[in-house]
């Protein structure tokens, strides 16, 4: 297996599951783009915190971090809505597009 291979993966993943029905919606509305835009900020704040560097290694590991945490408080992203969660996970997939980490 080549290394880094499951980063890749689980980035990209999410970028196909959750972008998918995201990033129409966010052509479609000016308010869930700016909202996107301002947790995007917020990650890249907390992963450049401390002389970090925005990579797609470091978001990965963000995006781990961030899924181990809601998990730990219940939450199951049901699509009905975006909540603030579906609204970070849609900030990460959009960071990851928009920087090239994925396709």
């Amino acid at each position: 297996m080549r290394r880094g291979f499951s980063v890749d993966s689980h980035l990209s993943r999410l970028v196909r599951d959750v972008g998918h029905f995201g990033f129409p919606e966010m052509a479609a509305s000016p308010g869930l783009t700016a909202l996107v835009d301002q947790h995007a900020a917020a990650v890249r704040d907390t992963i450049l915190r401390g002389g970090g560097r925005l990579t797609r290694v470091t978001l990965t590991h963000y995006l781990h971090g961030f899924l181990d945490g809601v998990r730990e408080r219940g939450w199951s992203g049901d699509g009905a809505d975006y909540d603030w969660e579906t609204q970070r996970l849609l900030s990460i997939c959009w960071m990851a597009r928009e920087l090239g980490f994925v396709r």
